[in-house]
């Protein structure tokens, strides 16, 4: 029998300790194996699920560009199926396969373009003439407003340093570079939306009249003799005169653009100069303004959509105030504008009507071609989600995409009675 102390006791000992070291350590990977292989799980299925949400992304963004391939291009407005005032609504969670999608998508012709706006408009948008001054210098429009360089020089001595673009706005997400330009004035605040919801940077319209041919040029026939004018307008426009409107029209037309062209000018360069230089009655506009058109090509650019646009978009138009969008606002409620000529007349009904048609007739439409589409994707089970968001634009028998980018950023909650103007 051995005695309590012997060296054969000490060795059990230290393989008692040593066992239990072994035990704890062993234990100690286990749980540190088991919580990397629970984090490698986790990333797996989080990697999934983000894969899964971009392909159901990708679902509600052909789903909206087919609502707007099949939708009547003649006019555009809140109502149709890609619209918030549709029958059946898009922006609500659509299942798919395991999973959802939610898309909706807004008019960008129901916004201002930022690259064509002027400075009239930006400082309505703005409020500010130091930041509008910015950001005409940021796309260098050649407006004279500052001096060249003293932007540059400003933003090359930012902590971070960065120059001006010198050229068309990218995203409405630059806006935050430009000088002036708060989180407050782009987000917006709880007293006024910010530019982020009034501003694109890219607006285009189809240039057709009702029956969806190109619409005629007035200055097509500037060098031309009076009747070779006569003669072409007869065959392109001859109906419509006989229809609504006395022969004269035509020598007024042409005597416009005489007067016009010996001014210096190129011709006709607003439909408003069919008041101040053609000299035809409201009447007679409101029924031609449809078919003619002072814009080269198939498709016009910078125009807003008066059955889409926010009373706020519509407020700073040329001409324009909170009273002239509210009654804009009304009118449209009751049955939206299916043609530039209805807007013509309601323009010349409103007080100071002759005024507010000059200044805004050529900024504004009833169709629109590009459209903002944000499609966010979802698992059922997951909790990732992955958001798509995609400027387009609508042409004949396609529609193309002109941007796309990607972001974990959640699309709001979709409200459940759509409104017709922006929140005040």
């Amino acid at each position: 029998m051995c005695r309590l102390g012997s060296p054969r006791q000490r060795e059990s000992g230290v393989v008692l300790i040593l066992a239990v070291f072994a035990v704890a350590l062993l234990a100690v990977l286990a749980v540190g194996i088991t919580a990397a292989v629970r984090v490698e799980l986790l990333a797996s299925r989080t990697g999934l699920d983000r894969t899964q949400g971009l392909f159901l992304a990708e679902a509600g963004l052909a789903r909206a560009r087919a609502l707007l391939m099949y939708d009547d291009p003649a006019v555009d407005t809140l109502t149709d199926a890609w619209g918030p005032l549709a029958e059946e609504p898009i922006d609500l969670p659509q299942p798919l396969g395991d999973g959802f999608y939610r898309v909706r998508v807004t008019d960008a012709c129901g916004r201002i373009d930022i690259n064509e706006a002027n400075y009239q408009m930006l400082m309505r948008l703005t409020d500010d003439a130091d930041v509008t001054a910015a950001i005409l210098d940021w796309r260098d429009k050649g407006s004279g407003v500052t001096v060249e360089g003293a932007e540059a020089e400003y933003y090359s001595a930012l902590p971070l340093p960065y120059l001006p673009r010198d050229g068309e706005f990218q995203t409405p997400g630059e806006l935050l570079l430009v000088r002036g330009v708060t989180p407050a004035l782009y987000f917006g605040t709880e007293e006024r939306p910010g530019l982020r919801d009034l501003v694109t940077v890219s607006s285009y319209s189809a240039n057709t009249d009702p029956e969806g041919n190109p619409k005629l040029n007035l200055n097509e026939f500037r060098n031309w003799s009076e009747p070779a004018f006569r003669e072409q307008i007869m065959n392109k426009l001859g109906s419509l005169f006989v229809m609504y409107s006395p022969t004269e029209g035509f020598d007024q037309i042409f005597k416009g653009l005489v007067y016009l062209t010996d001014d210096g000018q190129p011709g006709y360069t607003a439909l408003a100069q069919l008041r101040t230089a053609a000299g035809l009655d409201f009447g007679t506009i409101a029924n031609l303004v449809d078919y003619v058109t002072v814009d080269e090509g198939d498709v016009a650019r910078g125009k807003v959509n008066l059955n889409t646009a926010p009373l706020e978009v519509m407020a700073v138009l040329p001409g324009s105030s909170e009273a002239v969008a509210s009654e804009i606002v009304a009118r449209r409620e009751q049955q939206p504008f299916t043609s530039l000529g209805e807007i013509v007349t309601l323009l010349t009904q409103l007080s100071d009507g002759p005024m507010v048609f000059q200044q805004m007739i050529d900024h504004v439409t009833t169709k629109s071609s590009s459209f903002l589409i944000e499609s966010m994707g979802w698992t059922e089970v997951g909790h990732a989600h992955r958001t798509l968001s995609a400027l387009v634009q609508r042409q004949p028998d396609v529609v193309l995409t002109v941007r796309q980018g990607e972001s974990d950023f959640p699309l709001p909650a979709p409200t459940e009675e759509p409104v017709l103007v922006a929140r005040r």
